[in-house]
């Protein structure tokens, strides 16, 4: 095929499996990330968050940690207006949803209280990306409600 021929045909548009979560809880840990050099995702620096996810009783509820990356940009802008809130303590309670959930395992130095002896226990926490908050509530008061004419982004075109 000729180089003219390669110019006029348009790339198919790609196609994704999307693997939503999606829930309510409680935002923490809000911060930029800066990759070390030859990190993947081009080193970019990104906005990442935790949520405490509830599940369960909602009179004796259980919960699901998951460390997120932001990955949409109005979602981008509406996390870092709650980081004050956030490092205040104030309680924000959100309703998320997260795409491509993946378990991250690690290890970390553990010391015992009574015999100071250091080990290094396992863990894992759940990772994904953070592309839509529809809910916020500081404190109990709703500070944010997503419209319902609002399309969701697709899940394969953000981060």
């Amino acid at each position: 095929m000729s180089d003219q021929a390669h110019s006029n045909t348009a790339a198919p548009d790609k196609e994704y499996f999307d693997l939503h979560t999606q829930g309510c809880g409680y935002l923490s840990r809000i911060r930029w990330v800066n990759p070390r050099k030859g990190g993947g995702r081009q080193g970019k620096p990104f906005l990442a968050c935790a949520i405490n996810a509830l599940h369960g009783d909602t009179t004796d509820p259980s919960y699901s940690y998951f460390d997120v990356r932001v990955t949409d940009d109005a979602c981008v802008e509406l996390v870092q207006s709650l980081q004050g809130d956030v490092d205040a303590g104030r309680k924000v309670f959100v309703a998320f949803k997260i795409g491509d959930i993946y378990p991250h395992c690690y290890t970390t130095e553990v010391k015992d209280k009574t015999t100071g002896q250091v080990t290094q226990e396992p863990r894992a926490i759940i990772k994904g990306r953070l592309f839509l908050l529809s809910h916020v509530k500081v404190d109990g008061e709703t500070t944010y409600e997503r419209p319902p004419q609002q399309i969701e982004p697709r899940n394969g075109t953000h981060g």
